[in-house]
């Protein structure tokens, strides 16, 4: 079973929607061919939840670029925000709705602070001074004032991992 190396030190707490969802800002998660096949069947949900510049370019070119991440395709960006962002993910919104919010959000987006290294032997939690963390994101920033440890913000993204981890 997979573990997360920094969970015993982390802290986090998220702070969305007083930060406007700043995680999704340029946001380009790396989806599986599963992720792409369930966005791309299920896209009417979606459309009119987006933002119109968004639906303009899901129109013109898809939801995915040619940009590759971790050896897969990733998610367009749209005027500097994800695609599917809009006040919030679209993805998560429509998934709420229909009671299982992650049923359509990548699992990138899901895990998000955890992550792998670059070669993806390790998770960790994203955190800022760990493993020279390039996003300044307040939310990263495991400071002396923030008391909140991982282990217990993470509950529900770390369930998410474990059952991810098992395939």
């Amino acid at each position: 079973m997979a573990k997360i190396a920094n969970l015993s030190t982390a802290k986090y707490k998220c702070h969305f929607p007083a930060c406007g969802g700043v995680c999704c800002k340029n946001g380009r998660p790396g989806l599986t061919l599963g992720e792409i096949d369930l966005i791309r069947d299920n896209l009417g949900k979606f459309v009119s939840l987006m933002r119109l510049p968004a639906q303009v370019r899901l129109k013109k070119n898809g939801f995915i670029t040619k940009r590759v991440k971790e050896g897969r395709r990733t998610m367009a960006v749209v005027e500097g925000w994800c695609i599917f962002a809009n006040e919030g993910c679209v993805l998560q919104k429509v998934g709420t709705s229909e009671g299982e919010k992650w049923k359509y959000k990548p699992h990138r987006c899901v895990l998000f602070p955890i992550t792998t290294d670059i070669d993806e032997t390790e998770w960790y939690v994203r955190q800022k001074g760990y493993k020279e963390e390039s996003w300044d994101l307040f939310c990263l920033n495991r400071s002396q004032n923030e008391k909140i440890p991982a282990t217990e913000s993470l509950k529900e993204e770390i369930n998410f991992f474990e059952k991810f981890c098992k395939g």
